[in-house]
Parts: C-alpha cells; structure tokens; sequence
C-alpha cells in the first residue's frame, strides 16, 4: 500500500525539477510595452503589463480526481473543479477573474460526458462571476484513455492593486479560510487508499471551494499584504507569499475527517499529509495584525468558515502545530 504520494506515482521534488526544466528555456519568450511581462517571485498567476492595468493569466486542470468522480457517477461537479483551480490562483494576484476557457481530450466523443462536464463548467464561471468564453475538444485516441480536463482563466488588475507579497512583515496575522475536502490535490493517492464507502466518496468529490467573491470584497474593504491558494504542495504554497518571512501555523483549522480517514489508513506520516493535502485549509490571507477582527468578520458576512491561524515571523520556511 502506498504510503507516500512518491509511492503513488506522483514525485513532488521530481515535478518541481522537470517544471523548472520547462521554465528555465522560458526567459527570452517575451515583449515589451503591452504583454511585457510582471514578474513575480514565486506568484499564483503570471502578469503581464496593458494599460493602466496588468492581465492575469493561469492554466490548471482536475487531475486524477476525474477519475473518482466517474468512479462515483460525480461528473457534473469536476467542471467546478476546474474553474476553481484557476479563479482561485488568480485572486492571490489580486485580480478579478474575467474569463475563462476549457480544454477537454477525450478517447472518443461522448455527449452525456461533455453535457455533465459542461454544466460544471458553467456553474463554475457562474460562482466566480466570469466569462465562460469558449474552449477546445480534442478526440485523441492514442494518447488519452478516458478523458481529460483542464483550463485556462484570465483576469485583470490595476497596477497599483497587484499583491506581489512586497507589504508582508514580521507581526502580520495569517486567517484561514476553511476547504470543502480535499479540492483537487492528492488523489492519485486518494484512489490508491479509497475503499468504496459512499459516505467518504461524496466528501472526497465535493467540489473545491471557489474563494472569488470573498476575497474581492476582502480586497475592497482591507489592505491585503498576501494570499496563498493551498493546493499541490500543501503548506509550502504560504511561502509562495513571501519567501522571504517564516510562517507559524500555531492555531489550525480543525481537520477534517477525511483526512483522518486517509491518514490512517494509509499510514501516512504527518509530514507527508501536510505536503501532499490541504488538510481543510483552502486559502491563506496575510493582513496587518490590527485588521484581523475585521476581516474575520467580513469573510464570516460573506459565509467563509474563518479563523486566526498564526502569524508572520522572521526567518524562513513554514512551522505548523501538527508537525513539532
């Protein structure tokens, strides 16, 4: 039994090198004036400059979690899915989502499926109030056995607005928005360990969470020094805000059960959950301490499960209860 997400067949290190193979032949792919590129240390979403203003670009897909939803007859939900993993990236920007474009690959063509995956789709744009603007369908047999999803969402900020993770500092407190389950991370592991209960089934499909509307009335109301989308990694995605700062989780937000469940039956060690899962925690907002109260309030009017789960602290790396 697989008792690491390596194990599985997903290699988190070797991922992280064979991406940084690909973007290191990257650099001279660029422009100036409108669509130079932004940059941004370790960002959520690629800028690139126009106007005023700078456009967000960001691409994700489902992953195997497609897999489980079929397995489940839960197909009409992955399409959120694939809208959240993008608008939720966008955000940590600071930009709002615009538009969005799917690509499906598919075996060969099936319209019940395409129905299911396009009512998802829609409901997706519907939660994140964007454009679902078009896509791609190709049916190619010799490389896909079932089908594939993925995405591509586009959004807009001002340049004064971008959050560049530049006002984060020593003392500032970390909120936590809670996740839906495991969203759209780990489940090559998940299947592997998944033993057919209907019950743990319909918390393992639930949708992910789409943080759009939250965080744009956040972005409105509150200086917001960063935001951290907690996905393929787990907790390494806070030091994507600033890698600069050390990140204490000393207050989590309950665990939920699923993630339990996995744990032990999988044997995991808490270092690999914590890397490999979100373990209910979806989102990360880092605000000035004295904003805190305040923006646990406004995410509570908004229907976000919140609360204070640390701070900010010199040095570097991400320190978490569970894992002393």
């Amino acid at each position: 039994m697989a008792r690491t997400y390596a194990e599985a067949g997903v290699d988190i290190d070797a991922s992280d090198r064979a991406t940084a193979a690909l973007v290191a032949q990257l650099g001279s792919a660029t422009r100036k004036g409108d669509g130079a590129p932004i940059t941004l240390e370790n960002g959520f979403a690629g800028l690139v400059q126009l106007g005023a203003g700078a456009l967000a670009v960001c691409t994700d897909g489902v992953g195997t979690k497609l897999l489980l939803a079929h397995e489940l007859s839960s197909l009409e939900t992955v399409g959120i899915d694939c809208v959240a993993m993008n608008v939720n990236d966008l955000i940590c920007v600071g930009a709002e989502p615009l538009s969005f474009v799917d690509y499906v690959a598919l075996e060969e063509p099936d319209a019940e499926l395409m129905a299911q995956l396009g009512a998802g789709l829609a409901e997706g744009c519907r939660q994140a109030n964007c454009t679902l603007s078009g896509g791609e369908t190709a049916v190619v047999p010799e490389l896909v056995r079932g089908f594939d999803l993925a995405g591509t969402a586009v959004g807009w900020v001002t340049r004064e607005t971008i959050i560049d993770g530049s006002r984060v500092a020593v003392g500032d407190a970390l909120l936590g928005l809670a996740s839906s389950g495991p969203h759209s991370n780990g489940y090559t592991l998940i299947r592997r360990l998944f033993d057919g209960d209907p019950a743990l089934g319909a918390q393992l499909v639930a949708p992910t969470r789409i943080y759009v509307r939250s965080v744009l009335a956040l972005l409105a109301a509150v200086e917001v020094h960063a935001l951290a989308h907690v996905t393929g990694g787990g907790l390494e995605n806070l030091s994507r805000m600033n890698p600069s700062f050390r990140y204490v989780v000393d207050n989590p937000l309950p665990v939920p059960p699923a993630f339990d469940w996995l744990q032990r039956k999988g044997d995991i060690a808490p270092v690999e959950m914590y890397r490999t899962f979100n373990m209910g925690l979806g989102m990360v907002v880092a605000v000035a301490a004295g904003d805190a109260v305040r923006v646990l309030e406004l995410l509570a009017r908004e229907g976000e499960t919140a609360q204070l789960i640390g701070h900010v602290a010199a040095g570097e790396g991400v320190a978490h209860a569970a894992l002393d």
